[in-house]
């Protein structure tokens, strides 16, 4: 039987009545045969995650101070527990975690009780069995190590089905427990599926899919159907965040397709992530645009700058010496530019950068611009066709927008432009305007 791995995010474990609809889910579909669960998320607005309490009761536990956020979390997985008919004591789980956590005394381990005990809850409410990540996602030091991850998880569930893993942690060789970063989870689910050689790897949030825009800055943009794993991870790495940014690699190596669902909108088809996409199968041209905003633009111009040897790469090591991350370097015949997110440049490092260049590289001007916003378009037809491109920068100038920075990606699916931070709305808005409701409107 083909199977399905699906991954359901802390939103969809915060309360009893949600878990029982993520097993609705689950039971709907027989080829839900693994299971992989956030901890217990957001209830309403101003609510505390389960994962940040476990960050405070860590604080508490491992400075010896009174354990008063215990109280929040315990009631927390007891109000869980008086929704649900489970065969087990959760007071009896509970006392026994706790101890553990004090015992364990590592600030890894107490934060991973948050997922361990939303997977058992979640695997006694289906009837499943329950897996421990730490007997299948393998790190090395502190970095997870793909390569035996597969290895492991691909023997240990070669005969296995129905079952249910905790996200966001796994274990050194040591068995010490180690967490992934924050939103883990995902990468966890990406593993299991490659794992098992998934047929696809769903995974549920509290959102239909991917949308075009960000639904703050643009109304009512449309849910993008069909997406290649170049466009994702375009635009997670611009910011757009319904998907860990590294969740692609574990199933786009083996070609494994991800859809993106809603479990509180369990009809909506929601996004299919495939590793190829032709183009003749999307008659959009845009895919999404995303973006962040506080970057610093520093600009430098040097006379006969293309005759001297190495010049891009002294001016990035003197930026690695400060450790400053560069996202963008563009460069023209006599200018080399650096955009840099603002808060590497804090204190005194945007003047002692400035200060190194001119010392070392003697240019002839230097310029810092403030307040940048980077957007990047992305669109694996974006390229197809010449007059696109004049439609996209004839949008920006009738909006009157100022592009301050323009960086053709190699792989020929985005185009990444600089604005200025007041202008990062309107952008957006003219970019999409032009394309997505032009094209509904014809």
């Amino acid at each position: 039987m083909k199977i399905k791995v699906s991954k359901f995010g802390g939103t969809s474990m915060a309360t009893a009545q949600t878990i029982l609809k993520v097993a609705d889910i689950v039971k709907s579909d027989p080829e839900r045969a693994f299971v992989v669960v956030s901890a217990p998320g957001r209830r309403f607005k101003e609510d505390i995650k389960v994962t940040d309490l476990l960050y405070q009761l860590a604080d508490e536990i491992l400075n010896k101070k009174p354990l008063d956020t215990y109280v929040l979390f315990e009631k927390r997985f007891k109000d869980i527990a008086a929704g649900l008919k489970l065969s087990f004591s959760m007071d009896d789980l509970l006392d026994d975690t706790l101890k553990q956590m004090i015992e364990d005394d590592t600030l890894e381990f107490i934060v991973s009780r948050g997922e361990y005990l939303s997977a058992r809850i979640m695997a006694d409410v289906l009837g499943y069995t329950f897996m421990d990540p730490k007997d299948l996602i393998q790190f090395r030091g502190s970095k997870l190590d793909y390569t035996l991850t597969h290895k492991t998880a691909r023997k240990a569930l070669k005969e296995q089905t129905h079952i249910v893993i905790g996200g966001f942690y796994g274990a050194n060789s040591r068995g010490d427990i180690k967490l992934l970063t924050r939103g883990g989870a995902d990468v966890t689910g990406a593993l299991i599926a490659r794992a098992v050689s998934a047929k696809v790897y769903e995974n549920w949030t509290d959102t239909d899919g991917f949308l075009m825009c960000d639904p703050r800055i643009v109304e009512n943009p449309h849910l993008i159907d069909v997406m290649t794993y170049k466009e994702l991870r375009a635009l997670s790495f611009m910011g757009a965040s319904v998907l860990h940014s590294d969740t692609f690699y574990p199933v786009s190596k083996a070609g494994i397709p991800i859809n993106a669902r809603n479990t509180f909108n369990p009809t909506c088809p929601g996004t299919f992530i495939y590793d190829y996409v032709p183009a003749s199968k999307s008659k959009h041209v845009i895919t999404g645009i995303a973006g962040l905003k506080n970057f610093t633009l520093v600009v430098i111009e040097k006379h006969l700058m293309d005759e001297i040897q190495a010049f891009d790469r002294k001016v990035l090591s003197i930026c690695e010496k400060l450790d400053i991350m560069v996202e963008h370097f563009p460069s023209g015949t006599d200018t080399f530019s650096l955009m840099i997110e603002s808060k590497y440049l804090t204190g005194d490092k945007k003047e002692t950068l400035v200060n190194l260049i001119k010392k070392h590289m003697r240019p002839d001007t230097i310029e810092v611009l403030d307040n940048i916003s980077l957007i990047s378009i992305v669109g694996r037809n974006l390229m197809a066709n010449k007059y696109n491109m004049l439609k996209l920068f004839s949008a920006l100038v009738n909006t009157n927008i100022t592009l301050r920075m323009i960086d053709y990606g190699s792989n020929g699916t985005n185009i990444v432009i600089g604005v200025d931070d007041i202008d990062y709305g309107y952008a957006i808005n003219a970019v999409y305007n032009e394309f997505e409701r032009g094209e509904h409107d014809k």
